[in-house]
């Protein structure tokens, strides 16, 4: 990429970015809760890496963590709790 980000780092941002969002419309419930903390956990890792560089194998574990957490959002929105 022209700024130097990697494709996978790039998702993982904007995929955060969009998690968060969601969560904001869902109720305020227990569920919603663990969710928007999983979430904050991984944004504060990856905004760390603007400092130190995450290897390879930290990027795609954490591109699997991200997409799990985005399943888990969308299994909530869809049962009920999304606006």
């Amino acid at each position: 990429m022209a700024n130097g980000k990697s494709t996978r780092l790039a998702i993982v941002e904007q995929s955060l970015i969009d998690i968060l969002d969601r969560l904001d419309n869902l109720p305020d419930d227990p569920k919603s809760r663990e969710l928007r903390s999983k979430a904050r956990v991984c944004e504060r890792i990856v905004l760390g890496w603007a400092t130190l560089a995450p290897t390879m194998e930290e990027r795609a574990d954490m591109m699997k963590r991200v997409l799990a957490l985005n399943v888990e959002v969308m299994e909530v929105g869809r049962a009920g709790g999304g606006t």
